[in-house]
């Protein structure tokens, strides 16, 4: 139903949007940006902000202009005009007809007429408005746009600086009257109008001031000095002529406004709230009040088993937090509950938005429930990019996510209920979530609640140790520089390494173009000067402390008196498990006091732990997915890989591999699978470019089908917008198509790495589903996941038994072309069992 106006007085002020220029300006500017179903949408995103931007101003009329689809009269002038502008981009098309349905159902007046550009459009509307009294402002970025400036006429950019007569006369030297001439003279290569070969904007400007017009120029071209300059006016006098022609808007089209009407912007709120959801432009639903609670019938507590709930903690950590809400909803009824944890006792499992963390929190007050159905999974498996609960439930108009509990069991129903739609037939995303995210959030759940054990006395010597350690680096790193600065300001550090130290930077910033002092900057500059490593050390340390060994100890649950670490199903785009509150994943495993934090990880008196790890598990990954006959027998045949790469690489027999050579192939063998360049090779190797060259083109003859894996897994991304899993895990790479190349590269490196890194995550959360219910009869239970690795607190007298068992099913998680090997150890912290 068409809402009325609230506004019928006359508008204060006229603002016309140049559509095409600010659709285009937007598609580059924002990069890939495509909803789930990978539909590029990045151009109606942006212009869609831009105009709700301006629309807030509620004294404004907007009105919008694009190019009409036909050629206009300059091409029919000059057939050259734009023609060396590159294709317009396939993907930008469709958006562009989207934007203009948008300006529709938004209510707002929209003109393109036949023959002319949207510049001329434009400007008859500028002057129309200017002589009947009203302030305009041309949205745009094209500086055609400054010869209709006025007293009352502003050009006004997307970045929101305002152009105005004096700004083209401090910024060209010229006056608005002039600027048609000025560019007929100077001419405008994205356009194709051709000006004045060899004259340039000052030399433009200046003969302007002079002569006053193009017309006076040139009726005054004997007198005009240098004579160079003379007889390139000459010579490009035609020129001149037919780039004034091309440059000049028509403000005389008949065009029939009403700017008082325009104003009133009548909006179909259900067909635009449609037409939001179908682009999964769940933000701008909220910012429009385009969102609605859903209707729902209050109910008495309790709702059936099948109900989902809806539950607000006041804290994201459930094992230090408070329930403040609870309730469930179910086919169009919404019940409210006691915030008490023996009402999920009914329960036998609970489906909710991130149910895991609703179980955590009822196990810990005593009450033991599984994760049921939990749509965010389903979600984050129908696209990665849906890890937080309130953006996913807006883009698919599932309702809103606020704090009343009964508003998100609504959502939650909601949700379940449009991707059940949308994931129809979708049979490999299905069984992810049945036999994978589903039953790995219980896995989670236990293990969360079950939490490990840290040796705080152990941790809080160590945090000392190190800042002893880092205080002696600092005052060697003030010795080497010549005096104190403050190591942790980067200004000053800049200040140190390049100004006084005189190194030469190997980097810059991208915003300010300032000389970088980032981790890769400092790498680059090591052997250059002792201070750079002493800084490396300095921040790796500080990070260390800061991270770990100070936070841990306060982490430390005053009730269990263990460390609670929370797990994320859906905070990566590989599909690997990431964690929180400590985040253990980024511990180094290879640094000597990485492996020292390790050790205050520890067990429970009269249990060890057991750390199990897969064994190089993305190239057995790769050796499956390239189908690779070389690849696939050195694992079959339980070679080391690294040697044997090394062998065929340098052409020696295995035996003669020597620790250089066995390096440099275990560098490709990983490095291939991020697309490491020869150029990252030869720094890693400290050789020169052309033998790293070598390096990787011996790497794929040695196994040849694992290049032809690599294009055909390119060739898919292209075709199908994503690439998958061995079990169907999706990821999209929209950037796959990018015209720019560092960033079409990067998304390369992402597609070819995704399906074997996904695939190996995908049998690590396999591995774990299967073996938590076998190992319970045991008595051991999982603490950890980092990584490829499990550890676990088993009874000390049950611990090999444990270590057999967590071998067997990890090993068997899944058949592959090559045999999956697991390492397993035993001790008392992680160190030792590690």
């Amino acid at each position: 139903m068409q809402q009325p106006s609230l506004f019928d007085h006359r508008p204060e002020r006229i603002l016309i949007v140049d559509g095409h220029h600010l659709a285009y300006r937007n598609y580059f500017a924002l990069g890939e940006l495509t909803t789930s179903r990978g539909e590029p949408v990045q151009a109606v995103y942006g212009f869609a902000r831009t105009l709700l931007k301006l629309l807030k101003e509620d004294g404004d009329c907007v009105i919008v202009v694009f190019d009409a689809p036909q050629p206009s009269f300059r091409h029919e002038q000059f057939a050259a005009y734009k023609a060396q502008r590159a294709p317009t981009p396939e993907d930008f098309k469709p958006q562009l007809e989207k934007i203009k349905q948008l300006v529709d159902l938004l209510g707002l007046a929209r003109f393109e007429l036949a023959g002319y550009e949207a510049d001329d459009v434009i400007g008859s509307l500028a002057k129309k408005a200017e002589a009947e009294g009203y302030e305009v402002r041309i949205v745009t970025s094209d500086r055609d746009s400054y010869q209709l400036l006025s007293d009352k006429v502003r050009v006004l950019k997307p970045d929101g600086e305002e152009v105005t007569p004096e700004t083209v006369r401090e910024k060209y030297g010229v006056t608005v009257a002039q600027w048609v001439d000025f560019r007929a003279l100077t001419g405008d290569a994205s356009d194709n109008i051709p000006g004045v070969r060899g004259i340039g904007a000052k030399t433009a400007a200046k003969l302007l001031a002079e002569w006053g017009s193009l017309e006076n120029l040139y009726a005054h071209l004997a007198e005009v000095t240098p004579p160079s300059v003379r007889k390139k006016l000459e010579a490009g006098r035609e020129k001149a002529a037919l780039s004034r022609a091309l440059s000049e808007i028509h403000t005389d089209l008949a065009i029939e406004v009403d700017f008082a009407a325009c104003h009133r912007r009548p909006v179909d709120r259900e067909a635009l709230r449609a037409f939001l959801e179908a682009l999964e432009f769940g933000s701008i639903l909220r910012e429009l009040g385009l969102i609605e609670a859903r209707s729902a019938e209050e109910a008495p507590w309790p709702p059936p088993p099948e109900a989902f709930l809806g539950y607000v903690l006041d804290r994201p950590q459930p094992m230090w937090a408070e329930l403040k809400g609870l309730a469930g909803a179910w086919e169009g009824r919404v019940a409210r509950g006691p915030a008490r944890a023996k009402e999920l006792a009914r329960f036998e499992a609970v489906h909710a938005l991130q149910a895991k963390d609703l179980t955590v929190w009822a196990r810990r007050e005593g009450v033991r429930v599984q994760p049921g159905e939990d749509p965010l999974l389903l979600a984050y498996l129908y696209d990665p990019t849906n890890s937080d609960p309130a953006a996913t439930v807006r883009r698919y108009g599932a309702g809103d996510w606020s704090e009343d509990p009964a508003a998100r069991a609504l959502a939650a129903a909601e949700l379940w209920r449009i991707l059940g739609e949308r994931l129809a037939g979708e049979e490999a995303l299905w069984w992810l979530y049945r036999e994978v995210e589903r039953p790995l959030a219980g896995v989670l759940a236990e293990m969360e609640h079950a939490g490990v054990r840290v040796d705080v006395a152990y941790l809080e010597a160590l945090s000392a140790e190190l800042g002893r350690e880092i205080a002696a680096i600092e005052a060697e790193v003030h010795r080497l520089a010549g005096r104190a600065f403050n190591l942790n300001s980067r200004d000053q550090l800049e200040v140190i390494l390049y100004d006084e130290l005189g190194l030469t930077p190997t980097r810059r910033t991208q915003k300010t173009g300032r000389r970088s002092t980032s981790a890769a900057a400092l790498e680059a500059l090591v052997g250059a000067h002792p201070i750079v490593e002493r800084i490396l050390a300095y921040r790796e340390l500080s990070k260390l402390k800061g991270t770990y060994l100070d936070p841990l100890p306060r982490l430390v649950h005053p009730a269990t008196g263990r460390i609670h670490t929370r797990y994320h199903q859906t905070g990566t785009a590989t599909g690997r498990l990431s964690s929180s509150d400590p985040n253990l994943q980024n511990i180094p495993v290879r640094t000597e006091v990485g492996r020292r934090i390790r050790r205050a990880f520890v067990a429970e008196p009269g249990y060890v732990l057991v750390a199990a790890d897969y064994s190089q598990i993305e190239l057995r990954v790769l050796a499956h997915l390239s189908g690779d006959e070389n690849l696939k027998r050195v694992f079959q045949e339980r070679r080391d890989i690294h040697t044997q790469t090394a062998s065929w690489m340098f052409g020696v027999p295995p035996e003669a591999v020597d620790p250089f050579r066995r390096r440099a192939a275990k560098t490709v063998n990983f490095g291939v699978l991020y697309g490491m360049s020869p150029h990252r090779l030869s720094r890693e190797l400290g050789i020169e470019y052309a033998e790293a060259e070598r390096f990787i083109q011996r790497y794929f003859e040695s196994y040849p089908r694992v290049q032809a894996y690599i294009e055909r897994t390119l060739e898919q991304a292209r075709e199908k917008g994503y690439v998958e899993t061995l079990f169907g895990r999706r990821r999209y790479i929209p950037d796959i198509r990018s015209r720019n190349r560092n960033v079409r590269e990067a998304a390369e490196r992402m597609a070819f790495n995704m399906p074997v890194q996904g695939t190996a995550a995908d049998l690590m959360k396999l591995a774990m589903v299967k073996l938590a219910p076998e190992i319970r009869s045991l008595g051991a239970r999982l603490i950890l996941q980092v990584h490829d690795e499990l550890v676990l607190e088993a009874p000390q007298e049950r611990a090999e038994a444990v270590a057999r068992v967590v071998r067997e099913v990890m090993e068997g998680a899944w058949a592959l072309d090559v045999p999956l090997e697991v390492e397993v150890g035993i001790g008392e912290n992680w160190l030792e069992a590690k």
